[in-house]
């Protein structure tokens, strides 16, 4: 049986992988949070570009570590996937 956590983090992930500047929104938004950083500089007025789903998907995820069954590993792969699949990282340091 798929946990609430699994299936929430896979349906982030999902929407990483779609494409389109909403995805890229997101997915600046993912790694800003799971990092608790300010260097992708999100502009949090790209929620309001986001549809009915996707907005209740962006709180979903802001409450991805109080689920049961969270795991760090978990959301680092996700975080990474996201710097990845959409080149987040300054060219310095790509791989």
């Amino acid at each position: 049986m798929t946990s609430t956590f699994e299936k929430n983090l896979s349906d982030v992930r999902a929407f990483i992988a779609t494409g389109g500047d909403a995805s890229l929104w997101f997915a600046k938004a993912f790694a800003s949070w799971y990092w608790v950083t300010d260097f992708w500089q999100i502009n949090l007025n790209g929620y309001e570009y986001l549809d009915r789903h996707n907005k209740e998907l962006f709180f979903k995820m802001l409450n991805l570590r109080e689920l049961n069954g969270c795991t760090d590993s978990a959301l680092y792969e996700v975080a990474l996937f996201a710097i990845k699949e959409w080149g987040l990282l300054p060219s310095e340091n790509r791989g």
